[in-house]
Formats: structure tokens, sequence, C-alpha cells
């Protein structure tokens, strides 16, 4: 008896491990179409994105897709086919990420002349990394595309080693695909200035072969990288907040407690938030609120897209005693296919902060998402003053849940499920939020100084 029960559980395990190999499919032609099937059943932007005027575009981009990925074999040739589809609706919010496949990883091929195109511009040549010394030969391999290889120097000779990152766009501004990490749609954005690489992970200065200078020295300080917060001089005070990813009980506590007192015993009068790269998270910016409220103030309430799987989230979430999900699950069910608007998002709170008396806040291109609402409600206020770029404009189309299920395991791929109460009106995407103090003409290394600069002749 004993023999035949394991001898049950062998078949039965092999009968499990076979269909979970089933199960895992990574056949691009199916997770393609799984992928439109969802985009033109759920996505909140479809309709407008495919109407009468784009309507033939989208279907060619559609007809070419499936059949590129009817003939693709290749994780990598798959992941790029399925993301220039995705790339026709211009949403930074639809991220598709293939977490088993790194760029080039079978290919991790050293630079050779013929591999790029005889032209010249001011972004190839070479180029150092200040703070480490990392160097870089970029070389340009198409139209949209600039390749950098890592440059080593050993026995006074020159060798380029493999791909380090790819720029996409042009010689001044364009986004980032590094090569340390898993394919993505979801890269960050940089910029040349002058003679500067400006990028999150920091500040390139160009290499003129043969000449020796003493390279710039990068204000490390300053980047933004960690979660920061503390008084700089008597008048200024400074939050770093790369991104919203910190509890919001813990952060509100942190605020209510600890920086607001800080600042009222010290009278200190400008709060400096350095919000660059933050592309967004949680809702702990809400508890900013807390530094600039002056008065009541309200915002419309977004629309929520009811598509059947925004239907079945919101079903499951009201079966586990959601209140806000039961209450909007009816108004769904009865506007299949169209929008259901929130109710306004009510800022009222019980008192005001006498200090700071200026917040400043710090964006970049890469600020997005929750972090561009919250320049929205910062508008409310008289005391802020927003400095930097534009943000990244990823905004229109928002909410994101956990990831969409596909056949391959390896894939991840995630699309807004609301709409923006100014998305028909005044959308942002792929614009941006404009700052009232325009600092790109200044390394961001550069921007917190010029900001103090700039309050304290204000004193």
């Amino acid at each position: 008896m004993e023999k035949k029960a394991k001898l049950i559980l062998i078949i039965l395990g092999i009968s499990l491990t076979a269909f979970a190999r089933k199960k895992d499919n990574c056949d691009c032609l199916l997770n393609l179409k799984e992928i439109i099937t969802d985009i033109e059943i759920n996505y909140p932007g479809y309709k407008l994105k495919t109407s009468k005027e784009h309507q033939l575009a989208y279907l060619k981009v559609k007809k070419d897709a499936i059949t590129d990925a009817s003939r693709i074999a290749g994780a990598q040739d798959c992941f790029y086919t399925i993301s220039k589809y995705l790339a026709f609706f211009k949403d930074n919010h639809i991220i598709f990420s293939d977490r088993k496949t790194n760029p080039e990883q079978n290919a991790q091929r050293e630079y050779k002349p013929k591999d790029h195109i005889r032209h010249s511009d001011q972004l190839t040549g070479l180029w150092r990394r200040t703070g480490d010394s990392l160097t870089v030969k970029i070389i340009k391999q198409d139209q949209y595309t600039y390749r950098a290889y890592l440059w080593k120097t050993k026995d006074r000779m020159n060798k380029t080693g493999p791909v380090h990152f790819d720029l996409i766009g042009d010689e001044n501004k364009f986004r980032i695909r590094k090569y340390s990490g898993w394919l993505t749609t979801n890269l960050l954005r940089g910029r040349r200035l002058n003679e500067l690489i400006i990028e999150p992970d920091g500040i390139w200065e160009k290499v003129v072969p043969g000449l020796n200078h003493k390279m710039r020295e990068t204000k490390a300080s300053v980047s933004n990288k960690k979660f920061n917060h503390r008084s700089i001089d008597k008048n200024t005070y400074y939050l770093g907040i790369p991104a919203f990813d910190i509890s919001e009980k813990k952060f509100d506590s942190l605020v209510l407690n600890q920086i607001i007192p800080d600042l009222s015993l010290n009278k200190i009068k400008h709060l400096i938030i350095d919000l660059r790269n933050n592309v967004g998270g949680n809702s702990s910016f809400l508890s900013l609120i807390r530094f600039i409220y002056e008065k009541p103030f309200a915002l419309p309430g977004d629309f929520v897209y009811s598509s059947p799987n925004i239907i079945r989230r919101y079903q499951t979430s009201a079966d586990a005693g959601s209140a806000y999900h039961q209450m909007m699950l009816p108004r769904l069910i009865a506007n299949i296919g169209g929008f259901v608007q929130r109710d306004s998002l009510h800022i009222k709170l019980k008192e005001t902060c006498t200090y700071p008396q200026t917040v400043s806040i710090l964006v970049n291109e890469n600020c997005a998402s929750s972090t561009e609402y919250f320049l929205m409600l910062a508008k409310y206020s008289s005391k802020v003053k927003i400095f930097g770029q534009h943000t990244s404009g990823t905004l229109d189309y928002s909410e994101l849940f956990e990831p969409e299920k596909l056949p391959c395991s390896a894939y991840r791929y995630m699309r807004p499920t609301t709409k923006s109460f100014y998305a028909d009106t005044a959308p942002i995407d792929n614009k941006g939020i404009t700052p009232d103090v325009n600092l790109a003409k200044y390394p961001d290394d550069e921007w917190v100084d010029i900001v103090i600069k700039i309050n304290d002749k204000g004193i």
C-alpha cells in the first residue's frame, strides 16, 4: 500500500511538472495576443488613442507586431516586438518587462568600428563619470541609439569592454537602458548639457584624448539618491525624497512629530523638497501638504474605467470588506465600457504652519505619477515655487495594480486603470509640468545651492 501511494505521488509529481511547463508558455505570439486583448478591453486610453484619425496607424502597428511575433524565437526580439506595439500608446504607465533577460546578455560583444554609423556629434566620444572615474566610449549605432562601451586602460593600451548602457533619443535628450538589469520599457531619462551628460546615476564629463585636465567634482550631498532630511543652514531645511515608498503612517509621523516641530523651534524660513528622479509610488506624498497648506481646497475626482478586469478587482476587494469598493461596484457594473468619476479630493487641515514661510520643490524629467499629482496640489499654495525642469508627463492615465498575469512567468506587464480629471482638456502625458523657475541650463548638482541663493535674496 505504501509503495502504491509513493507511485501515485511520483506520477502526480511528473504530471504537475509537465503541467507547470505547459502553463509557463513564453511563445511570443501568444503573449502578444494576450496583451493586445487586455489593452483593447481594459486600458482606459484605448478608445481615444485609436479613434478615427488614429485607427489606421494603430491597425498597422498591431498587424506588424503580430507578423513579427509569429516569426520570433528569441526572448530579446520578443521583448522589443511587444514593446514596439505598446509604444504606440505613448503612455509611460504601460510597463512591460522581461525579468529573466538582460539586454544583449547572449551577445555582449566588444566594440568594432563597423558596428556604428560613421557619424560624429556632441554625444559621441569618451565620457568619464565624476566621482568614480568610470569611463565609457559612446558610439552612434543608428538614428536614435547611442551605445556606451566600457573603456579600459591597461599597460598603456586602450581597450573597449562590454556595453554599459544605451541612450535612446537624440544628442540632447534621451532615455537610458542599463545593461546591468533586465529588459524593461520603464526607462529613466537623461540629457546632455554642453560637455556633461546628466543622468540619475551621476554626471559624466567629456574627455578629450591627450588633454589632461582636472575633472569637476560632483556634490554628492545633494544628489537625492537616499531619503534625507536635515538643516542646511539657519534659514534652510532640506528634505530629499527619491521615491514615495516609505510607509504612509511612518512618514506622516516623521513630518508631524519631528520635522515640523524642528522647523518651528528654529524658525527656519525655507524648506527645499527635493523630488528629482522620484518616479512616484504610494500616497505618502499627501503628508507634504502639511508644509504648504494655507486654506481648504478640492480637486475633482479621477475617472475609473469600468472594464471587466477592474470590476473583478473591485468585486474581490468588496467581498473582503472594502466599503469604498462596495460603494463603487454597482456604479461600475451599470457603466461597463465607460467611466465612473470618483468623489472630489477635499483638503482641509486643522492648522497651518508658520514655518517654513516658503517651500521650494526641485523636479526634473524623471518626476512622474504621484510626484506629479503632488505638484498639482502644491500649486494651490502661495508658499510654493517649483524649480528645475519639466516633469516626465505620466499622469493622464494612472493607478496601477499588481502585474497582469501572462502565459510567460518571466514577463511583468502593468497598465493604468483610471483617467485623470484633466486628461481630456489639458493632458500632460509626455509634456510634463513646467517649473516656475527653469534650471535646465545648470548641472543638477548645482540646483540646491542656486535655490538657497535665490531664497536668501528674498530675506
